[in-house]
């Protein structure tokens, strides 16, 4: 705080002069003016921390003057010294010159000398707690001025990770995409099948109004349904007559396979049992395979996948049969509604063929997974 001052203000030289012996030892300067003019000037053109006014003085009160050290330093710490102790004076002391203390004359030496180190510890305390407020607003201020630094840089890193997602989310599609058509590769017949399987099946699934996390799962375990057809011999697939009970049983095996292929993958792991169950029956007969769930147990993906890769299989080419007319497939689909499939998801291809018709078919159809995911 640097020197402690005080500023003593008395029509009275007499009273001016004994506070100034008795505070002679002090570490204080002390200042002193016979008029509240003279006061003012004083605390304009030098520093001071107190001030101690008497209430009686010609032309101005002590409260006036007071209450005018208020308005012009308000830090400066107010203090009455009177020999009148009227309520009203008090009172008025406190309202208008807002004063830290009230003095009588008499004065205790030993209780005044008290009440200025006090006032001085009040100063301080006071210039502290602005200091440490001014500190608080500026570095709020600074830490405003960070979070804003910060959310852009958030902003940033998110829409940087956002890219990085994507283009590990293409990645992984396309390295899916190739692996289906690897498959379907083995059987000039079945070319495209794997792709047109994971379409269908999205759209059945969008029909059902699916979540969209839900949506992607069907479609990425219809791309990925056949893959366990890696593990069955080329004679097996691509044989042109219909095949022996031997054969028909190692083809059983497929789904088995993909599932073991696919568990190793972390992030297919939602998508293996899709993949496992595609071909078990809804009423739990020992047509379906490999473990012959019924009903509910069996994934929801994997029941709608049965159903598109029904209609892909009737409506596409195959060494012992043309393609199937659009009325046979729907009525395949109604005769096995509830037994092979799911009757839900049956119902909701069916809704799908009656309103699109052949366009559902399209063989050059994409599934745009990014703009839907994210739109």
């Amino acid at each position: 705080m640097g020197e402690r001052a005080v500023l003593f203000v008395d029509d009275e030289l007499n009273i001016l002069r004994a506070l100034q012996r008795l505070l002679r030892s002090e570490p204080i300067a002390v200042h002193v003016a016979t008029r509240p003019e003279e006061a003012l000037e004083v605390l304009r053109t030098r520093p001071v921390q107190v001030v101690v006014s008497d209430q009686r003085m010609p032309g101005t009160s002590g409260v006036d003057l007071l209450s005018a050290v208020r308005e012009r330093h308000p830090d400066v710490v107010r203090l009455l010294l009177t020999g009148f102790t009227e309520m009203t004076i008090a009172v008025d002391a406190i309202n208008r010159g807002q004063i830290y203390r009230l003095l009588t004359k008499p004065w205790n030496d030993d209780e005044l000398r008290a009440t200025l180190r006090q006032a001085f510890d009040h100063y301080e305390l006071k210039r502290e707690n602005q200091r440490l407020h001014a500190l608080t607003r500026e570095q709020n201020s600074e830490l405003q001025d960070l979070n804003r630094n910060l959310e852009g840089i958030v902003r940033d890193r998110t829409k940087q990770l956002a890219e990085a997602n994507q283009e590990l989310r293409n990645a992984y599609v396309q390295t899916i995409r190739a692996l289906a058509e690897a498959v379907d590769a083995k059987d000039s017949y079945t070319r495209g099948h794997s792709e047109r399987v994971g379409v269908y099946a999205s759209k059945i699934a969008r029909e059902l109004e699916f979540p969209k996390p839900l949506i992607e799962r069907v479609y990425i375990a219809g791309l990925l349904h056949d893959v366990g057809k890696i593990g069955v011999r080329d004679a097996v697939i691509t044989k042109p007559d219909r095949l022996t009970l031997a054969e028909y049983e190692e083809i059983r095996l497929h789904p088995e396979i993909g599932a073991r292929i696919l568990e190793p993958v972390r992030f297919l792991a939602d998508v293996v049992p899709c993949v496992r169950h595609h071909h078990e029956w809804y009423d739990g007969s020992a047509s379906g395979y490999p473990d012959r769930l019924r009903g509910d147990a069996i994934p929801i993906a994997s029941r709608v996948i049965l159903v598109a890769d029904t209609v892909e299989a009737m409506t596409s080419d195959r060494p012992y049969r043309r393609r199937l007319p659009l009325e046979n497939v729907v009525r395949e689909i109604h005769a096995f509604a509830g037994t092979q499939f799911d009757p839900d998801c049956a119902a909701a291809c069916l809704r799908l063929l009656e309103r699109e018709g052949e366009s559902f078919l399209r063989r050059d159809q994409k599934f745009d997974i990014y703009a839907f995911i994210e739109g």
